[in-house]
């Protein structure tokens, strides 16, 4: 039986270490007490809201006015189908587990995410991506909940409305639907593409490399960049990448290009070539961090207790005591001079409670 809390502070459910306090929060460890207390929440007709690993939400200072449901399903099954294996895990595994999982099996697909904080439902609801995998090029199906009705339904792939970082549960229905379990499609061995940052790594080996060595690689770069939660490095509380990079149209990239070559001088390290990526459909995705770089905001720049990663731009950090209103009042902040220089808007990409 789900046991409901009252009052219980938000802040250290998160990486950010920021936000109010919920007036009720339970955790479900299983599809049943998931059902009970989305029933619960009914009942006293106020809203819900599902948290997984914290690691990309950021909670208003105020708390939340509803119900908190901590997603904890956990379980794994593997099936073989084909040339394929089939791997279904309850939405609150640790998605780094299961990457770690399927290196150690030989499976691909999924390595190149290695190291990316929270649970296996958020991965699935942010359509998480990294060093040119994405989490949508391996899914096969999910089984959800409909909050309001407390139905039962199974996604396919092609029902998900996946884009980049985005899927419908993010946009369309977003808080509509909790997720209780996703299956995941792996091949053994799989193609193996190596993209920037994995190019450079690997760019003096003369053979390929396994699946084991491009996690070990991606490990470590997200450990330098400080955004890797378990690590060893520095690691400041934030949720990850608070922009997404902009997809724009080749006439708006090829204008920034004079001014996108000095970036370089002003941080190598965050404005290297490329700093754009064709898409499939005609359009560039540029990067955020060089908007941001040119715009003035660079790594290390702090305003009271929130600022930029040392390590990484995109980064936003509360360096102490920081409150949601003031990593709030920042980006705004970022995100008018990027307008005023670029014409761009710069998307958040952690959900705002």
């Amino acid at each position: 039986m789900v046991q409901i809390k009252k009052n219980i502070i938000l802040a250290p459910y998160t990486v950010f270490q920021i936000g109010g306090s919920a007036d009720f929060f339970c955790e479900a460890n299983n599809k049943d007490e998931l059902k009970e207390a989305l029933s619960w929440a009914r009942g006293k007709n106020i809203p819900t809201f599902i948290l997984g690993g914290g690691s990309n939400v950021l909670v208003s200072d105020g708390g939340f006015r509803g119900l908190i449901v901590l997603n904890n399903i956990k379980g794994m099954s593997v099936f073989s189908r084909g040339d394929f294996s089939e791997i279904t895990l309850g939405a609150g595994e640790e998605w780094d587990g299961f990457v770690k999982y399927a290196v150690e099996k030989g499976l691909a697909g999924v390595e190149c995410l290695s190291g990316i904080p929270g649970k296996v439902g958020a991965a699935l609801m942010q359509n998480i991506g990294a060093y040119g995998q994405s989490m949508d090029k391996v899914f096969a199906r999910a089984t959800v909940i409909d909050i309001k009705t407390g139905e039962e339904k199974i996604f396919q792939k092609q029902e998900c409305g996946f884009g980049y970082r985005t899927s419908r549960f993010k946009m369309t229905d977003r808080g509509r639907y909790v997720i209780s379990d996703v299956s995941f499609s792996l091949k053994p061995g799989g193609p193996l593409v190596l993209y920037h940052d994995l190019k450079n790594y690997f760019a003096s080996s003369a053979k390929k490399p396994s699946l084991a060595e491009v996690r070990c690689a991606v490990l470590e770069i997200r450990n330098k960049k400080g955004m890797l939660v378990s690590g060893e490095g520095s690691f400041l509380k934030s949720a990850g990448s608070f922009f997404v990079n902009p997809v724009v149209t080749k006439e708006i990239c090829d204008m920034l290009r004079p001014q996108a070559a000095t970036c370089n001088k002003i941080d190598p390290s965050q404005c290297r070539d490329p700093w754009f990526w064709e898409q499939k459909n005609g359009r560039y995705k540029i990067s955020a961090a060089c908007l941001m770089n040119l715009a003035g905001f660079k790594k290390g720049l702090r305003k009271g207790g929130v600022g930029i990663s040392p390590h990484h731009t995109l980064a936003l950090v509360n360096y102490g005591k920081a409150t949601a209103r003031e990593v709030m009042n920042f980006a705004e902040e970022i995100q008018n001079q990027v307008k005023n220089k670029f014409g761009i808007d710069l998307e958040i990409e952690p959900d705002i409670i």
